[in-house]
């Protein structure tokens, strides 16, 4: 069999890989580089979906436009005012945060205990209509800012800036929502949510209003990570398709709610798609991706940083 593979070809990206790591090949570290910039961009896309998953149970298949419609409202308001689009990140985060609350209170609260269909259904239809109402407001074509902020050069590796910051940005909001979470009176009550619903309405807790709340949180998390995204990245009203489908895959990985195993998670998914697009032919490296997915659901469902599920 081993005979066979040489004969293939199929170990010959591992030959290469293990022979520039002899060699101490500098391609190696600004792979390493761009791999973790990509990772925490992938993570920044994730945050908002582990947190309406990891409280309200839901999969929210909005998540994706919801990000695209940060990025359309932060190039919008800077490209249109001249405004720093550092500064209209902070416009994507409030726009995303009301829509998403008026979103909970007007289309998620009267199915959130309905079967899960139904949540499929819904999330999907808002999806569409922003997707839709972007495509009739800017249309099809892509769009960028435009800015070219440079590299930094470190020990012979370059480094994007706008990638930087982007990272910076999620480590950032990772620390914000872990302290929110952990050192608040109203994020030990979305914590006391998430573990059971049921206990939590005995407590006194207004659930409803929590779920409003983690529904504009999680919305205001995409829109933070669509006004980072836009700095780099050209968008047009799809783009969040492939956000969307590496977010679901990072919040699983990670384990459902948890803001560390989203980052871990997103970093794992950009090493390997970094590492992969160099060695492997063409997008062999979403095969890799896919394979070590479906292996840790076998070995451990919750995701890396998951808890045990609690019975509801």
């Amino acid at each position: 069999m081993l005979h066979l593979a040489v004969q293939s070809g199929v170990l010959e990206p591992l030959r290469e890989l293990f022979g520039d790591l002899i060699g101490l090949n500098p391609v190696l570290l600004q792979l390493l580089v761009f791999g973790l910039l990509l990772g925490g961009i992938y993570a920044l896309a994730a945050l908002g979906l582990t947190m309406i998953f990891g409280v309200m149970d839901i999969v929210n298949f909005a998540h994706g436009s919801f990000l695209v419609l940060g990025m359309f409202s932060s190039w919008w308001v800077s490209s249109t005012f001249g405004v720093s689009p550092f500064l209209t990140i902070i416009v994507s985060v409030v726009l995303l945060f009301v829509l998403g609350v008026a979103l909970s209170v007007l289309t998620i609260e009267p199915i959130i205990e309905k079967p899960e269909e139904n949540q499929f259904i819904v999330t999907l239809g808002i999806s569409f209509i922003i997707i839709a109402l972007l495509e009739i407001a800017f249309g099809a074509d892509s769009r960028s800012l435009g800015i070219q902020l440079g590299n930094y050069q470190v020990l012979g590796a370059s480094i994007p800036r706008a990638q930087l910051y982007a990272l910076v940005i999620a480590l950032l909001s990772i620390v914000a929502c872990w302290a929110f979470l952990y050192y608040t009176k109203l994020g030990r009550a979305l914590r006391a949510t998430a573990d059971n619903r049921d206990a939590a309405w005995y407590m006194g807790i207004n659930v409803p209003r929590i779920d409003h709340l983690t529904f504009g949180l999680g919305a205001a998390l995409a829109g933070l990570g669509g006004g980072a995204i836009v700095l780099f990245s050209p968008v047009d009203p799809f783009a969040g398709e492939t956000y969307l489908v590496k977010a679901f895959v990072i919040v699983v990985l990670g384990g459902l709610g948890s803001f560390p195993g989203a980052l871990v998670g997103g970093l794992v998914i950009g090493l390997i798609e970094v590492y992969g697009s160099y060695y492997l032919p063409g997008t062999v490296y979403e095969i890799v991706i896919f394979g070590m997915f479906v292996v840790l659901l076998y070995v451990k469902p919750t995701g890396l940083f998951g808890a045990e599920e609690v019975s509801r």
